[in-house]
C-alpha cells in the first residue's frame, strides 16, 4: 500500500492542480483542502492563507532556477554554452513540472502589495540572467542579433511556453526537446556554433 504523503504536500499538490485549472480568483480555499482531503484548520496550520500558499508555488517555482541561472553563468565559459543550458534548464523544468509553472508563470496578477513586490524581484533577476548572457554574447562576436532585449524576451516566451503543451508520451522526450530549444535559441541569436558543438552537462544539472 502506497504511503499518503505529508498534509503539506497534498496541500500544495491540491493547490497547484487547482491555480491551474480555475486560476487562482476562481478557487476557493475550502476546494482546496477538499482536493487534499483534510481540514480548513489543518489548511491554516500548515499553510497560512490562499495568498501564502500561491506565493509558496511561486518561489519554489521560480528560486530554484534563479540559482541555477547563477551557476550556470560562474561555471560555463562562453555566451554560447551559458545560453544553451539557461534555456535547457528553463525547458527541462517547464516540462517536468508544468502545472506549477504556469500558475508561477500566469498568476503573479492575483498578488499585491510586499508579496507581489517580492515574487517580481525575482523574476526580473531570473530574466537579467539571460539578458546578460545574451548581451556579453553580442559584445564579443558569439551572437549576431538586432535588438537583443527584445529577442531574448521572445525566446523566454518561447521555452516558458512549454509548459502549456508538452506531454511525456509526444514526438519527443523531454531532454531531446531541451536540446532542440537550445539549438533553436542559438539560431535565434546568430551563433555561429550549434547545440552539437558544445560541451554542456544535460538540462537538470544546475537544478540539483
Amino acid at each position: 500500500m502506497t504511503e499518503r504523503p505529508p498534509t503539506p504536500v497534498r496541500l500544495r499538490t491540491a493547490a497547484v492542480e487547482l491555480f491551474a485549472e480555475r486560476g487562482f480568483n476562481g478557487t476557493g480555499i475550502r476546494d482546496i483542502a477538499t482536493r487534499a482531503e483534510t481540514t480548513l484548520s489543518s489548511l491554516y496550520h500548515h499553510c497560512g492563507s490562499k495568498d501564502d500558499l500561491l506565493v509558496d508555488i511561486m518561489f519554489t517555482t521560480i528560486e530554484p532556477l534563479l540559482r541555477a541561472a547563477e551557476k550556470v553563468r560562474a561555471t560555463l565559459a562562453g555566451p554560447a554554452e551559458q545560453l544553451s543550458m539557461i534555456v535547457e534548464q528553463h525547458v527541462w523544468a517547464h516540462g517536468v513540472d508544468p502545472q506549477a509553472n504556469i500558475v508561477s508563470d500566469t498568476e503573479v496578477r492575483a498578488l499585491s502589495g510586499e508579496r507581489r513586490d517580492q515574487i517580481i524581484v525575482l523574476r526580473d533577476a531570473y530574466e537579467e540572467f539571460w539578458q546578460e548572457t545574451v548581451a556579453e554574447g553580442v559584445q564579443d562576436g558569439s551572437f549576431d542579433v538586432e535588438h537583443p532585449r527584445i529577442v531574448t524576451r521572445a525566446l523566454l516566451e518561447m521555452c516558458t511556453s512549454v509548459s502549456h503543451w508538452y506531454r511525456p508520451t509526444g514526438e519527443l522526450a523531454l531532454d531531446d526537446l531541451s536540446h532542440l530549444y537550445a539549438d533553436r535559441a542559438l539560431a535565434l541569436m546568430g551563433a555561429r556554433s550549434r547545440r552539437s558543438d558544445l560541451q554542456i552537462p544535460e538540462p537538470a544539472h544546475f537544478l540539483g
